[in-house]
């Protein structure tokens, strides 16, 4: 088993024992083996989130909530295109 994955299940352990598979999942990711195979990855909304939602670049936010770090290189970069001769 992966160090990655909490626990590893038969694509038939869906059906057959669910709680388990979801009490695994709430502790780390899943994997689902389809003829013993990893296919499938179950993992609860807040672990997905913490690793893939946290830092993506692409947030969309309110201009009065950007953080100042980030609103200086906004407004650096916005001057440059301003500038710019193109």
């Amino acid at each position: 088993m992966s160090d990655v994955f909490v626990e590893e299940f038969p694509k038939t352990a869906l059906n057959r024992k669910s709680g388990d598979v979801y009490d695994a999942a709430n502790s780390g990711p899943v994997s689902l083996l389809d003829h013993g195979v990893s296919r499938f990855v179950i993992m609860s909304r807040r672990i997905f989130d913490e690793r893939y939602s946290v830092n993506d670049p692409l947030i969309a936010r309110d201009t009065a909530d950007i953080p100042e770090d980030e609103a200086s290189l906004l407004a650096a970069e916005l001057t440059k295109v301003i500038e710019s001769d193109d």
